[in-house]
């Protein structure tokens, strides 16, 4: 069996209505990561398994309610390569770290 990954994302608040939709349904994919930072939730679907029957399976309610969009790549919207304060001070702080370990071997 092969897997195609599938990104789903929507307004706020889709990923549990979605998560507890999909919950009751057929078993003809895999959930993925569902944490609570991402803006998308993941989902592996069996390749003989046409798209248009996992969307059947949400509903078109739930669909235009979120205004849900399927991708097969990550969206780009979503990756953000800016880092945090927080996490420029962690590389600087890794930084000085290993030119200190490097000039003590």
């Amino acid at each position: 069996m092969n897997w195609i990954t599938l990104y789903i994302s929507g307004k706020p608040g889709f990923k549990e209505a979605v998560l507890n939709k999909l919950a009751h349904a057929g078993r003809h994919y895999l959930p993925g990561a569902t944490d609570s930072e991402s803006d998308f939730l993941l989902y592996w679907i069996d390749s003989t398994y046409a798209l248009r029957d996992f969307k059947t399976e949400i509903g078109s309610k739930l669909i235009l309610r979120y205004r849900l969009r399927f991708s097969f790549i990550l969206p780009e919207a979503n990756l953000s390569t800016d880092l945090t304060t927080q996490e420029l001070a962690l590389v600087k702080k890794m930084s000085a770290w290993e030119a200190e370990y490097r000039h003590s071997a």
